[in-house]
């Protein structure tokens, strides 16, 4: 491997097309002269990167008439090829999975919902359903013949080990230490990324975004459990810096119920959507809460946060001493990890934050501990859960320079269980 002076000059190539490949995705398309301006590299070396890259067909020449006084005159800009390449994003939760295919001009090529109940619990069933099913969509749609494959993401709930691509504990979804990475990859050939379903959130935030979150960013999601992840480098963009972060079993109440972690009085104990129906599916009554009364039919058991939430917008007394407490522990649980995490920046994600009532509550007791302006609501709210975890697998093309890693091989000693 040739070396100078110490420096890995493929390593050093290998950085420089990922710093040009992401800003061209990210700029929407940008010239050479733009490129060397934000990035500072020599227009020698912008010259033979990206005359590689359009030679590779990653990036292609749009020729834009210039708005100045060069009457006439075209400038060149640089634009990621989008059609050419696709990838598939799937997030396995432990009822169905979600499977979206797109190219990278975000253009929908398949997607599917893939009901997993049949299999519970058996992870070498639920893979091989879901492999068999997306091999018939890319056959059905010609996905292979007509664009190039990157990869598959895949999230799921739970710890992960995303270096190893193992789901270590899902929370009941399938047994413990199921090597997914492995097994999918074999199964269809191609990469596979695994991760944590909020760590592919956070990831897919700043994928649609075209934006470089800082480094230090927070990002939450709310409902129907809780969960955070952040990136514990600062200075690394990677999809294997973010990690999770267990908000949701943060301590609240020492004396609170039992949660499944094994402690008690987690913030999933008190404001998690089973610990607000819970509470509330004893409060229901014709008088105090008319229309959770009529939207229930007097039936605690088919209470859901849906129909809390109506009861909340009506403001039925009960129902808002109740959310209004939810999120006085929510807001105490971010300014905690505001504080040990010190983060530039917290994006919250969740279905509760489309609604403004409970926007600008959370916002105005956010507002007695911290400084509210480091923190804003997802720009995609809801609109992550497959789109999060196909960007890790994009993500990570643009990181590598634009190469694609081998299939994983599934070890022969290592089953599925």
């Amino acid at each position: 491997m040739p070396r100078e002076s110490g420096i890995n000059l493929v390593d050093v190539k290998r950085r420089n097309r990922s710093s040009i490949l992401n800003l061209i995705f990210q700029e929407s398309g940008i010239s050479r002269k733009g490129i060397a301006t934000k990035l500072g590299l020599t227009p020698a070396a912008i010259t033979l990167i990206t005359t590689d890259l359009i030679a590779e067909g990653l990036i292609e020449e749009e020729y834009t008439e210039q708005s100045s006084n060069h009457k006439g005159r075209k400038e060149v800009l640089l634009k990621i090829n989008g059609t050419k390449y696709a990838a598939v994003g799937m997030y396995i939760s432990r009822q169905k999975c979600r499977i979206i295919c797109t190219d990278l001009d975000n253009q929908v090529l398949f997607k599917d919902v893939v009901y997993t109940s049949d299999c519970h619990n058996q992870s070498a069933l639920i893979l091989e359903k879901l492999c068999t099913i997306l091999q018939e969509h890319m056959q059905a749609y010609d996905v292979l013949r007509e664009h190039k494959m990157l990869g598959i993401g895949i999230s799921i709930n739970g710890i992960v080990n995303t270096m190893e691509g193992i789901s270590v504990n899902s929370y009941n979804i399938w047994e413990e230490n199921v090597p997914v990475t492995a097994y999918v990859s074999e199964r269809m050939q191609l990469p596979v990324i695994l991760t944590n379903n909020i760590c592919s959130l956070a990831n897919g935030e700043s994928f649609c975004s075209k934006i470089r979150h800082p480094s230090r960013t927070l990002f939450i999601k709310y409902g129907p459990g809780i969960g955070a992840a952040r990136n514990r480098s600062q200075n690394s963009f990677s999809i294997y810096d973010i990690v999770s972060v267990e908000l949701g079993h943060m301590i609240m109440d020492p004396n609170g119920a039992a949660c499944i972690c094994g402690n008690h009085g987690c913030l999933e104990t008190i404001a998690g959507y089973d610990a607000i129906e819970k509470s509330l599916s004893a409060l229901i009554s014709p008088k105090t809460t008319p229309l959770l009364h009529e939207l229930t039919n007097n039936d605690p058991a088919s209470l859901t946060m849906e129909l809390v939430m109506k009861s909340y917008a009506a403001n039925e007394k009960p129902v808002v001493t109740a959310i209004n407490r939810t999120i006085f522990y929510l807001a105490l649980a971010i300014q905690n990890a505001i504080r040990v995490i010190e983060p530039e920046l917290v994006i919250l994600y969740g279905e509760l934050f489309e609604i403004s009532d409970f926007q600008t509550t959370l916002i105005n007791e956010l507002g007695k501990y911290t400084e509210t302006d480091r923190v804003q609501f997802s720009h995609f709210n809801l609109q992550l859960e497959t789109i999060g975890p196909l960007s890790t697998i994009v993500s990570h093309f643009f990181e590598m320079g634009g190469f694609s890693p081998a299939p994983a091989r599934f070890p022969a000693h290592h089953q599925a269980q």
